[in-house]
């Protein structure tokens, strides 16, 4: 079964009153949702806080759920919880730099480690970031892209293909 079908089935437990269905969900998507979650926030911390704030939306919210892509829908709550986060913390004004081992950091499949990506993701706008972490890490089409940022599905396109652009420039030191 794909990930699709099983967030949909998760939500419609959730729905009529299951709550272990939640596990599921985080068990499915929770790497793809932080993964969003930190492209916004940029920090670890506020990431997990905004994953965490995302599954509670989703048990306390799941019945506004009214069907479609129940991972768009997964993605659009994980992105608003994130970008609430970052609200809260400029609102705060409060900046907590951890320092993080890179080799700790470092994928047993990827050349680059988590640090490096993150860094060549840094000459990307916000938007931009986004869309690429939902397109090639999330597989996700642009239509649903386009409805997760509120943008048109040709800009969706465009906004991808410009990030594409500057990340094939990017030429670290």
């Amino acid at each position: 079964m794909n990930k699709e079908k099983i967030c949909e089935k998760a939500l419609a437990e959730l729905k009529s009153g299951e709550p272990s269905a939640l596990s599921v969900l985080y068990d499915t998507m929770a790497r793809q949702l932080f993964s969003l979650a930190y492209t916004i926030t940029g920090n670890y911390c506020d990431a997990e806080d905004a994953l965490q704030n995302t599954m509670i939306d989703i048990l306390n919210s799941c019945r506004g759920y009214s069907g479609g892509k129940a991972t768009a829908w997964l993605f659009a709550v994980t992105r608003n919880n994130a970008l609430d986060v970052m609200r809260k913390r400029k609102r705060e004004a409060e900046v907590s730099l951890e320092e993080v081992n890179d080799s700790e950091l470092k994928s047993e499949n990827s050349e680059l480690s988590i640090v490096e990506t993150l860094d060549m993701l840094n000459v990307l706008d916000e938007d931009e970031k986004q869309i690429v972490v939902m397109r090639l890490y999330s597989k996700m089409p642009y239509s649903e892209i386009s409805d997760i940022m509120g943008i048109k599905v040709f800009a969706a396109q465009k906004k991808y293909q410009r990030a594409i652009g500057k990340l094939k420039k990017y030429n670290p030191q």
